[in-house]
């Protein structure tokens, strides 16, 4: 994602997403390799360690947008994706993103009262 942006979307995304109520973290998504492949390019330098963990592709077909989070599990978990994906659409609307695939996995449902 060499886009300035591509990486402002990504980083607003995340505070987005972050600021939701019942999300308590958002974590690394995408597969097991694609994890290993993004932990050795960071460790050689290649990749930022600070970098997002919201993955934004552009396609022909549109922008994809993946991320994984944790919930609140008194939140629940269809109410909290429903919010992170309104919220997404949204950014993406307001930056005229027409086509946009939306892609929430819940990898942690936290069963702790916030604190």
């Amino acid at each position: 994602m060499s886009d300035p942006r591509d990486q402002e979307l990504v980083e607003d995304i995340e505070t987005a997403v972050r600021a939701i109520p019942g999300v308590t973290g958002i974590f690394r998504s995408g597969t097991t390799v694609a994890k290993v492949v993004d932990a050795g390019a960071r460790l050689l330098g290649i990749r930022d360690a600070d970098a997002s963990l919201v993955r934004l592709e552009q396609t022909p077909e549109g922008a994809r947008v993946e991320v994984a989070v944790g919930v609140q599990s008194s939140a629940g978990a269809v109410a909290t994706t429903t919010r992170v994906h309104a919220a997404i659409d949204a950014l993406c609307a307001g930056r005229r993103i027409g086509s946009v695939q939306i892609r929430i996995t819940v990898v942690h449902v936290d069963d702790a009262t916030p604190g």
